[in-house]
């Protein structure tokens, strides 16, 4: 099983896009009909009888246990090193000695100040270079705005002031800190809003931004976050949802910089829910098609929304079965995916008290899947519901 990871981390489809993608099922489903319809109508080519006798074709299989495990145990026993920029830029490029920050401090920067940044396109992968004013400052966050954007300075005010005050403390207490005071020696994080990041993306958290220049020709530099002005409300509760998504995704990276990306994304949809903000729609879009593997993330990004959601509720469910230790144990855990689950479960004893046996986490998988399909507090003995989540919907029976 192949669990993806982008170098772009943390990107969110705007509701309109949603919309429209359902429209695009909708759509294809149709196409799929007509041509299915069409072609029964169609005669099908007539071959010559034979009266050949045929004979049932013998199928030799080996036993199971005759089967070589050797591909599977080296598999299961390769050790893939996380991804080290540093490491890579010497190896494979010939760049070595590269410092690993820009600077160990930083002056403070003053409202109305001008600098370039990168912005990245994820449409046509092009990155170009823009510049920016500084609008907005607080003790962890500059503000900056392409030139010829124009904003609403109180929006600009009341988006930044929620971030300091209630999403940056919450996060940090949850998830754990950012790389501060990071590549740059600054304890602020650079917020950029800018156009031209793609017609689907609200928002993204890079990685790459947090590598030296000499390594990553296109960073920033910076610990940084790029917002779509092209099609994203500083005034929305949605735009604050994706800052609390995003900065997760800025402190899973210090912490655990290979996480799946199901699991990543997962935390980051559990910080924007944790943080007050709706979910989006996502989760009702994997429970309407919940035949979907958890373990998984498409390289088509118009394939993602569903993951999203299904990687939200895997969270949300570990949360209310194990509580806050537990869950921020999980996202620190330096293992990935479901073994960092086996890892955290192990760590804190977690036992099922119908059997007395240790939960592993092919146990609670089950037992996730099961709730969302009952949604049922009083079926056994009342794990099969979300207590933190009264708003779940209930998932239907699927085709077999």
């Amino acid at each position: 099983m192949t669990e993806n990871k982008t170098s772009v981390t943390g990107v969110v489809i705007g509701i309109v896009v949603l919309l429209c993608c359902i429209c695009v099922l909708v759509a294809g489903m149709g196409g799929y009909a007509y041509f299915a319809i069409s072609q029964s109508q169609t005669q099908s080519p007539s071959f010559p009888s034979t009266s050949t006798e045929t004979q049932e074709p013998e199928i030799t299989r080996p036993p199971v246990e005759s089967v070589s495990g050797e591909t599977l145990e080296t598999l299961q026993n390769t050790i893939v090193p996380s991804n080290n920029p540093k490491d890579l830029a010497c190896r494979l490029d010939g760049k070595c000695d590269v410092p690993d920050v820009l600077a160990t401090s930083a002056a403070p920067r003053a409202v109305g100040e001008k600098d370039n940044f990168w912005v990245h396109n994820l449409d046509t992968n092009v990155n170009t270079e823009v510049q920016a004013t500084l609008r907005y400052a607080t003790p962890h966050v500059y503000f900056w705005v392409q030139e010829g954007v124009t904003v609403d300075e109180n929006e600009v005010k009341a988006l930044v002031d929620e971030f300091e005050e209630k999403i940056y403390p919450t996060n940090r207490e949850f998830f754990g800190s950012e790389w501060s005071p990071g590549i740059d020696g600054d304890e602020h994080i650079y917020i950029l809003y800018a156009r031209g990041l793609g017609s689907s993306i609200a928002g993204y958290f890079s990685s790459s931004d947090s590598v030296h220049p000499l390594i990553q020709e296109y960073s920033n530099g910076h610990e940084m976050f790029l917002f779509n002005a092209d099609n994203t409300s500083l005034s929305s509760d949605f735009t604050l949802g994706v800052l609390a998504h995003e900065f997760q995704h800025m402190i899973h990276w210090n912490l655990d910089g290979n996480e799946t990306s199901w699991l990543n994304e997962g935390s980051s949809e559990l910080a924007a829910f944790i943080n007050g903000y709706d979910p989006g729609g996502f989760d009702w879009l994997y429970i309407n098609n919940p035949d979907l593997q958890l373990n998984d993330w498409p390289n088509d990004q118009n394939a993602t929304t569903p993951h999203y959601g299904a990687g939200f509720l895997f969270m949300t469910y570990f949360l209310d079965r194990f509580g806050e230790d537990a869950t921020k144990a999980l996202v620190k855990d330096p293992a990935n995916g479901l073994e960092s689950v086996d890892d955290v479960l192990r760590e804190i004893g977690a036992t099922d008290p119908s059997t007395g046996k240790p939960i592993t986490a092919d146990a609670f998988f089950m037992d996730w899947v099961v709730t969302n399909f009952l949604l049922d507090k009083s079926a056994g003995d009342g794990r099969y519901i979300y207590n933190n989540y009264p708003g779940a919907n209930r998932a239907s029976a699927t085709e077999t």
